[in-house]
């Protein structure tokens, strides 16, 4: 029976030239690691390639190389009964670490998703007039040539708005427009999208979509026991295996809580404070996050404030102040007094949900799952500290896969995740 962790076979680690000339790097790769983030718009990886031959100038290879990879991890095999196959295309994006040592070569290559590269060439002229930002994005997911199967979904937004690209690059604008959006149906406190690519696909959705998905795909246990161990007390190996496979090898509790940044982001509540530049009146007001927001865990206490709010100004209420000036006028051709794009809203949410995701981080590792990635649901299970038996009931529960990474290396494979939620408990 294999190990959870052992190594994978490369069945296919090929390089393209610009030129069109191909060379097979599986036999010179010595260890690969792959990343996806749901705040990066782009998956990426990077590659350690020895060799005794002059692969790096005989292609040559200077940068934008396309490399085919397709992996079999066996754990994956023996636990579903089909392969577990890991494919992917990327593209070289730069070389580092080359060393020539006698007949030896030694070079890393850090790889990227091919709209990475194409978002360097692209720019966004367009002047959008009461769109949505939905819209907006499949525009630039058009101008970056992306097909429609490399796109797993873009959620449908509310509130039209006028938007200038102002020639800025695609990657540069969709942060911005999704910190502005609102998912359709929503209700006033649920603004802030996120946008990220997997080797699936690219997703635009909502942080309150994200946190409602009940599709988890794994459920993680950490568990002191020694599996291998205990097999002699087992009859049946499949469980055993099932079990290491699900095993938290090693875990960090990176976060859980941190009042004084979190009241300084403005998690708990802003103060907006917004200027008119045609009636020449500030537009005040408090914004707090609302109970009925998606929770992956129980709700969180409300931030106590130990003086009386009665004898405190209201602008001193707010953890953060967000100022600004509204836009009147701007985007149209004639003389117009009314608004665009009105900020007083759904900037103080965005804050606010982008915060409360990070209240619980954990970090773990783990036998190799390639059919997880960024954006998943998990199920994480901890044990007291001094009982294996009885659950930690405010540290386990539902989890967003931020952050995976899979490690192949002749003899190991392995995943590992950073992982967040917005509250605590099961």
């Amino acid at each position: 029976m294999p190990a959870p962790t052992q190594g994978s076979t490369y069945d296919n680690i090929t390089i393209t030239s610009v030129e069109g000339v191909d060379l097979d790097l599986r036999g010179g790769v010595v260890s690969f690691q792959y990343y996806e983030d749901i705040f990066s718009p782009t998956f990426t990886a990077h590659m350690t390639i020895v060799s005794t031959s002059d692969v790096y100038n005989s292609l040559p290879i200077r940068g934008q190389e396309k490399v085919v990879i397709k992996v079999t991890t066996p754990i994956e095999i023996e636990r579903d009964k089909t392969p577990g196959e890991f494919e992917v295309t990327m593209y070289v994006n730069k070389i580092t670490g080359y060393v020539q040592e006698k007949q030896l070569q030694t070079f890393t290559l850090h790889l990227v998703s091919k709209e990475a590269i194409a978002n360097t060439k692209k720019r966004v002229i367009k002047k959008y007039h009461n769109q949505k930002i939905s819209d907006i994005i499949n525009d630039i997911l058009e101008l970056l040539e992306v097909e429609d199967d490399d796109i797993e979904i873009v959620e449908e937004t509310q509130k039209p708005i006028n938007f200038f690209g102002n020639m800025r690059k695609p990657y540069t604008i969709v942060p911005m427009l999704a910190s502005r959006a609102i998912p359709v149906g929503a209700n006033s406190k649920s603004a802030g999208f996120l946008f990220w690519h997997t080797r699936k696909g690219i997703h635009f959705k909502s942080v309150e979509e994200i946190i409602k998905q009940k599709d988890k795909k794994e459920t993680y246990i950490f568990s002191r026991i020694n599996e291998n161990a205990a097999a002699a007390c087992r009859e049946n190996a499949a469980e055993i295996n099932e079990a290491n496979f699900v095993k938290v090898l090693t875990y960090a509790v990176e976060n859980n809580n941190d009042v004084i940044k979190d009241s300084s982001q403005g998690e708990y509540s802003t103060y907006r404070t917004y200027w008119n530049p045609n009636t020449f009146e500030f537009v005040h007001n408090k914004f707090e996050p609302g109970s009925d927001q998606a929770a992956l865990g129980t709700t969180e206490p409300k931030f106590s404030v130990e003086a009386d709010p009665g004898s405190i100004p209201t602008n001193e209420l707010g953890h953060r102040i967000v100022s600004g000036i509204l836009d009147v006028g701007f985007a149209e051709p004639k003389v117009s007094k009314e608004i665009n794009n009105d900020e007083t809203e759904d900037v103080s949410q965005a804050i606010s949900r982008y915060s409360s995701m990070f209240t619980q981080t954990v970090t773990f590792t783990t036998a190799m799952n390639i059919f997880l990635t960024a954006g998943d649901v998990i199920e994480c299970k901890f044990p007291l500290t001094d009982s294996e038996d009885e659950l930690d009931e405010e540290q386990s529960g539902l989890y967003i896969i931020k952050e995976i990474t899979h490690f192949w290396s002749p003899n190991r494979s392995y995943s590992a995740m950073r992982v967040i939620r917005d509250s605590s408990g099961i």
